[in-house]
């Protein structure tokens, strides 16, 4: 634990917004999660929602050909 704390101390401020953000999202994530007794849906919409986005941030130009040739062949 202490290795990650010095970590933490030694890292810029981007890094540090980023590390403590992504804990208190999935904080308020379980809690709403718990709240509703949906929480395999909202996880799953949350998953959906990040899976998509990086999908299409990182394979855009596959998934763009892709379209482009299957609406060639029809």
């Amino acid at each position: 634990m202490t290795k990650f704390f010095d970590f933490y101390k030694s890292t810029n401020g981007l890094l540090k917004i980023l590390l403590f953000g992504i804990a208190l999202v999935m904080c308020v994530l379980w809690v709403l999660g718990s709240l509703t007794k949906l929480d395999r849906l909202v996880m799953f919409m949350v998953g959906t929602i990040i899976g998509g986005t990086l999908i299409n941030i990182f394979l855009y130009d596959y998934v763009s050909d892709a379209i482009k040739y299957v609406s060639n062949l029809f």
